[in-house]
């Protein structure tokens, strides 16, 4: 049977969509991106018409919040992810991106050490360096097939007395990992035992393959609780980046008051009312839709997979345990990195998420989040410009 997900999308060249209008200049109209981090896919029809609703008032005016909005985050956290929130904790912000910014300058200072650990969301780089801290890297090491983290190298990081947080991504992006109690656990009692706040972005949270769970940060305990700053959005849920509505849920209420004064000092103090109603409607009425959509990139992971075990034996890919973004190893095709980009963008017209700005140049990151005629398209070309290089039989 057709899925929803099979229909293609109206193309978005021409209105100022990033992941197509914003790719650099001088490639070819026909490139398809696989790039960056949003959906293929129209959001859930219940969104849609508590949208067109919104728009046919006319009343666009400064928005705020009220008990729907608090009801909807905390029935959907709770039922998804098993974590009861309070209202008192919730900091509203544009995005996650720009709160995980406010966090760093509120929580920490000049200076400090904040610890990531690559192959990492190329924000979190900036986060710290344009911030004027020092970044610290705590690599993930990869172990027989799966990424992990290096908990010796952790302790030794998180042991050095300039070090004042760790900004944790969970579910991880690019590699698709989706942390277990254990290593959250583990990760969370070295942080404090040295003092080490924990910021922790979880906008992927909902994008969860069977039989992995999401596990909140500050659902471990009351200790981990009142020590980390969580960044929660569902515009990866339900492909709503454009309509820029984030949290930040911070439980210990000094953190929550001096980053709400942070977030302040921005001057972004008013929000759209098009993502609130969003917010809305997702939480209530769409958890079937998402439901499909994860079965459907979970097929779409297995495509990509299959594909690269018969045409690229040698290359890797990340299990995807959550996202729906794959990491894969392509240095199996004897390119740098700035080669291979000419070659995937000129040659196999397929413009990816390279992997330099996330820490490991030999990789590429797919968006799977797409109808698996384009996905499997994109393969197509991808091997004939590799069969033409030669590279491939």
């Amino acid at each position: 049977m057709e899925s929803q997900f099979d229909r293609p999308v109206p193309a978005r060249v021409g209105v100022e969509a990033e992941k197509w209008d914003l790719m650099k200049p001088g490639l070819s109209p026909d490139i398809v991106p696989l790039s960056v981090a949003d959906m293929e896919f129209a959001s859930p029809p219940a969104i849609i018409k508590a949208l067109e609703e919104t728009a046919r008032s006319g009343l666009w005016g400064y928005t705020g919040w009220g008990e729907r909005y608090f009801s909807a985050l905390r029935g959907w956290m709770a039922s998804r992810h098993g974590w009861d929130i309070r209202r008192e904790w919730i900091i509203r912000v544009n995005g996650v991106v720009q709160g995980l910014n406010a966090a760093v300058r509120a929580l920490t200072r000049p200076g400090d050490g904040i610890v990531i650990q690559p192959p990492v969301y190329p924000p979190f780089f900036r986060s710290v360096r344009d911030n004027g801290r020092t970044l610290v890297e705590n690599p993930l090491r990869l172990a027989n097939g799966r990424y992990e983290m290096d908990f010796d190298d952790l302790a030794e990081k998180l042991a050095r007395p300039e070090v004042a947080a760790l900004i944790l991504c969970s579910p991880h992006n690019p590699v698709g990992r989706v942390w277990s109690e254990e290593e959250l656990r583990r990760l969370g009692e070295l942080c404090l035992k040295n003092h080490v706040l924990v910021i922790s972005d979880e906008i992927h949270c909902d994008l969860i393959q069977p039989p992995f769970r999401h596990i909140p940060f500050p659902s471990l305990g009351e200790a981990f609780a009142q020590n980390s700053v969580v960044g929660s959005a569902c515009s990866k849920t339900f492909s709503l980046a454009g309509l820029c509505c984030a949290n930040m849920l911070v439980p210990d209420p000094e953190k929550k008051a001096v980053l709400e004064r942070e977030v302040g000092r921005s001057g972004c103090g008013t929000y759209s009312i098009f993502g609130v109603r969003a917010l809305e409607a997702g939480y209530e009425q769409c958890g079937p839709w998402l439901d499909e959509l994860i079965a459907y990139v979970g097929d779409n992971y297995r495509c990509l997979r299959d594909f690269m075990q018969a045409s690229f034996p040698t290359a890797f890919v990340s299990p995807m345990e959550g996202t729906y973004l794959a990491w894969v190893d392509l240095s199996c095709l004897g390119m740098d990195a700035e080669e291979r980009a000419r070659f995937l963008e000129d040659e196999a017209q397929l413009y990816l998420s390279h992997g330099a700005p996330f820490g490991a140049p030999g990789f590429e990151r797919f968006n799977l989040a797409c109808p698996r005629s384009v996905l499997s398209a994109a393969l197509d070309r991808l091997l004939s410009a590799a069969q033409r290089r030669g590279l491939v039989r």
